[in-house]
């Protein structure tokens, strides 16, 4: 049976013990001093998966590209620094179909894709704010990007914002504090997201759109920084 990987901040072990239960090995981020000290250990700041056996890297991840390295995979690493305009160069969506990104700040990243639609979004954090679910389903808390998503004719959800916890922030985001699970077409949430008050259209919508949704009862629903699957 082929290996499942996934590359994960490693801070809470009730997460990764879930993500083990679903037959996962776990990689764990390395700490990174190149972006801000509360997303320093999130995957989805520190890797960008382009193609089935592409990734772009955050340079500060030396253990991680020897051993995506030897894994098979074409690294492309990419210097980061702590702000705004200079952490996000990863945070973006790539799809089959689409590139969804904040185009100021992932201009230095060579994108181009004929075969792709190009969605510009002003959020820097576009993978933090966006759950990407199988088929072009779009979950997500910023206006802007559901705005845009809803434009390029995806289906995408809406919900309110403020209710996902990040230490050092106000909120954290709903991209972060989940994955997609390709393999077992279930959208895992970092905590309990029964408490969202949205919890119900999401999983209606979940449902609609064919996935089966799982969380983690005894936690707070949390942003760790997504996990990129392999």
């Amino acid at each position: 049976m082929k290996k499942q990987y996934c590359i994960v901040n490693f801070e809470n072990k009730k997460i990764i013990d879930k993500l083990k239960q679903y037959g996962y090995i776990c990689i764990p981020t390395e700490k990174s001093a190149c972006v801000s000290e509360p997303i320093s250990l999130h995957a989805d700041v520190l890797y960008l998966k382009k193609g089935e056996k592409e990734i772009f890297v955050s340079e500060c991840q030396k253990n991680n590209i020897s051993l995506l390295k030897q894994l098979g995979y074409s690294i492309t690493p990419v210097k980061l620094m702590s702000g705004y305009r200079t952490e996000c160069k990863l945070n973006m969506i790539i799809t089959d179909k689409s590139i969804i990104c904040n185009p100021e700040t992932c201009a230095d990243l060579s994108l181009e894709d004929k075969t792709k639609n190009i969605i510009n979004v002003k959020q820097g954090y576009t993978k933090c704010a966006t759950v990407v679910m199988g088929n072009e389903n779009f979950i997500t808390e910023d206006n802007g990007i559901f705005n845009a998503l809803q434009n390029a004719g995806k289906n995408c959800l809406l919900i309110e914002k403020g209710y996902v916890n990040l230490d050092g922030y106000s909120y954290g985001f709903i991209g972060g504090a989940s994955v997609f699970l390709s393999e077992k077409n279930t959208l895992l949430f970092f905590g309990d997201i029964s408490a969202h008050p949205d919890f119900y259209k999401i999983k209606k919508f979940c449902e609609d759109a064919g996935v089966d949704t799982e969380w983690i009862n005894d936690i707070t629903i949390t942003d760790i920084g997504g996990a990129v699957e392999l």
